[in-house]
């Protein structure tokens, strides 16, 4: 009985077909996902940006905060300046700007007298522009007495409302404290000593007042201290002495304006 041939099996030369429409469907896919990356609400990318950066900025110093609130779509970013600004840097501020600034200090001066009944001294309240926003200056007598570290008691309404009206603002604050040479006891390394801790105190205990008294955010204001490294006036006089102690209000506002205030 004869054999029968076996047929060799036809070699399907069409396979490649399979692997080539794998390949196409994604890469269909990839600039399916590149086009919808590419529509994307920009505005919610933007409030998603701000989200994050707030979270990793506001537990600490307000100063990081380099040109916050960030923008990514409506300017380039703001790569600083090469020389550092010191605290006692006002910056500069248009005509405009300069009103604001005198409207606000009218303000806080009119919150220290409702509260006290007692008008306080120009030369005791100052608001500047600063790099990040505004900075209320408020000076040792306003809060203190000399060579203290505790809060006077017939002050204390006028810290409790000025909290609550900066809490109402929700924007990060900085506490910063400055001390000056005529009000230590010690001199040398004893004295920038006890100047950083008079400071020191000062300040912890302006924010502790305004977390417990004035329910002020925690994770938006942060405390600096100074010593007696930045006065602003180097006359070896009370009058000179008494501008140099002092307590600063860092305010950081969004794009570095000068918000329009009602208190």
């Amino acid at each position: 009985m004869a054999k029968k041939k076996h047929h060799e099996e036809h070699e399907n030369l069409e396979r490649w077909l399979v692997s080539y429409a794998d390949f196409i469907t994604l890469l269909f896919a990839f600039f399916t996902v590149m086009y919808a990356l590419s529509t994307t609400d920009k505005e919610k990318y933007k409030n998603a940006v701000e989200s994050i950066q707030k979270s990793f900025t506001s537990a600490g110093s307000i100063f990081p905060l380099k040109g916050s609130p960030f923008s990514p779509f409506e300017k380039p970013a703001d790569l600083g300046s090469k020389n550092p600004t010191s605290p006692a840097d006002n910056g500069k501020f248009s005509k405009d700007e300069a009103a604001m600034l005198q409207k606000i200090a009218e303000q806080v001066r009119g919150v220290f007298e409702r509260a006290t009944g007692v008008a306080p001294a120009d030369a005791d309240v100052e608001v500047l522009k600063s790099p990040l926003g505004f900075k209320i200056r408020l000076g040792e007598a306003m809060l203190f007495a000399p060579r203290s570290t505790k809060l006077k008691r017939s002050q204390v309404p006028f810290l409790f409302e000025l909290g609550k009206r900066l809490a109402a603002m929700e924007l990060p604050i900085q506490v910063e404290g400055h001390a000056d040479s005529g009000e230590l006891i010690n001199q040398g390394p004893a004295g920038e000593k006890e100047a950083w801790d008079l400071a020191s105190e000062r300040s912890y205990n302006i924010v502790r007042f305004l977390l417990d008294g004035s329910q002020f955010p925690r994770d938006k204001i942060s405390m600096g201290v100074f010593g007696n490294t930045v006065p602003l006036a180097d006359e070896n006089t009370p009058e000179a002495q008494a501008k140099n102690r002092r307590v600063e209000i860092s305010v950081a506002t969004p794009d570095r304006e000068i918000p329009y205030l009602n208190w």
